[in-house]
């Protein structure tokens, strides 16, 4: 009578607290090495089961704080599995209690997870923030159409106010052909509100990773054409923004 491999290995690892770090598909093992949470680092590899594999580490215990520390070792770990792989992430300080309760955990979230994973297959996730330099944009505006100058008999205030809605139309006109540039190169778009009263713009894109290069390319065409909007790309990174599971709570 043979041993099942995966029984050895629960036996061998215990019924220690596992961190999970997302689900991929892999057909064989991954071990990324002492890259984990924990000091020391802890080994980072993938448990198997229904055709799924969840990225995990032994949990220094059965909760994780987010300090800055734990959140860049997460964010290290992911960023090691998007090299080769598409991850599915799961919200961070997800701690499952064993090894056993991961497989379970995947089998009784077959459906959803496999299908989320279908979304993503190939795909990364990009952040895109614009600002805007106001004084910038209005000083351009001026030179552009003379009519917004200041009238000899028109009050600073009034004239403040006009030149504030020309500039809040452009910004807003501008941002509208941001994004109409860039979505044909993107399988899916998010945007979230604004942070703070500078910034126009604060989305994400679900971008297929052949289609990575060109899409930076293109934001640097588009931070090129006026000095007024500051770009700020992030990424590549799993795709948070469009697909994010809570382990053992479905």
């Amino acid at each position: 009578m043979g041993i099942d491999p995966a029984s050895e290995e629960d036996a061998a690892q215990g019924e220690c607290p596992q961190y999970v770090y997302g689900i991929l598909r892999a057909s064989a093992p991954l071990d990324l090495g002492r890259i984990g949470l924990g000091a020391p680092p802890a080994l980072v590899r993938t448990v198997h089961e229904a055709g799924m594999a969840a990225l995990v580490s032994e949990s220094p215990g059965p909760r994780v704080a987010p300090t800055r520390t734990h959140l860049l070792v997460h964010q290290r770990v992911t960023e090691a599995v998007l090299r080769e792989h598409s991850l599915l992430p799961v919200a961070f300080g997800t701690v499952l209690p064993s090894l056993a309760r991961v497989r379970e955990v995947l089998r009784a979230a077959r459906e959803p997870l496999s299908r989320a994973l279908e979304m993503i297959h190939g795909r990364l996730e990009l952040g895109l923030k614009v600002r805007c330099h106001r004084e910038h944009l209005a000083r351009q505006l001026e030179v552009e159409a003379p009519a917004l100058a200041r009238h000899p008999a028109e009050p600073e205030g009034a004239h403040a106010h006009r030149l504030d809605a020309a500039v809040s139309e452009r910004a807003t006109r501008d941002m509208a052909t941001v994004l109409t540039d860039l979505r044909p190169l993107a399988a899916s778009l998010r945007e979230d509100p604004p942070l703070g009263e500078h910034m126009l713009l604060n989305a994400s894109f679900l971008v297929d990773r052949d289609e990575v290069a060109n899409f930076e390319a293109r934001v640097r065409a588009l931070a090129l054409r006026t000095e007024a909007y500051a770009f700020r790309l992030t990424g590549p990174w799993p795709p948070y923004s469009f697909v994010q599971r809570r382990l053992g709570e479905d």
